[in-house]
């Protein structure tokens, strides 16, 4: 599995820094890969399961994003609640450390965050409703440092 954020080029450096970080990437192995996927000793596999420096993406009408994207997803043996779960947890996390990372930059710094996973197999995008797809996604959702703000876009 593989982690990899896209920030906008002109977001704050601290978002850079903190998803580019030891912390984020021991955050993210334990928290989904070991909590939610079971996988024993995530930290100990860095071939199987990592952190990628963030890209830069081209930021547009002075609006920051940050995209993370979970590639590399096996479905073998695990249940279709597992990947929701996971995403979940991945947001949940990802949003924490946004937060963290803005705390020291303007009301006025908001930041977009979407999440995707992408599945080598589908599964039920939101289950009982029947429709299926190897990508899930999670979000948008814009924040600043005082956190989730109404709008996402």
């Amino acid at each position: 599995m593989k982690l990899k954020a896209a920030i906008s080029s002109d977001a704050p450096g601290t978002l850079f820094e903190e998803f580019g970080s030891p912390r984020f990437a021991n955050a993210f192995l334990q928290r989904v890969v070991g909590d939610v996927f079971g996988v024993p000793f995530p930290t100990l596999r860095p071939a199987e399961f990592y952190v990628q420096v963030p890209d830069r993406t081209i930021r547009v009408h002075d609006r920051n994003g940050v995209e993370v994207r979970l590639t590399g997803v096996s479905r073998t043996g695990r249940p279709a609640k597992a990947f929701h779960d996971a995403l979940e947890k991945l947001e949940e996390l990802v949003v924490e450390r946004a937060l963290f990372a803005l705390q020291g930059c303007p009301d006025e710094d908001t930041v977009q965050i979407f999440i995707v996973m992408m599945l080598d197999g589908e599964i039920e995008t939101v289950p009982g409703l029947g429709h299926y797809s190897s990508v899930l996604e999670r979000g948008p959702v814009r924040i600043n440092k005082n956190g989730p703000l109404d709008a996402s876009y």
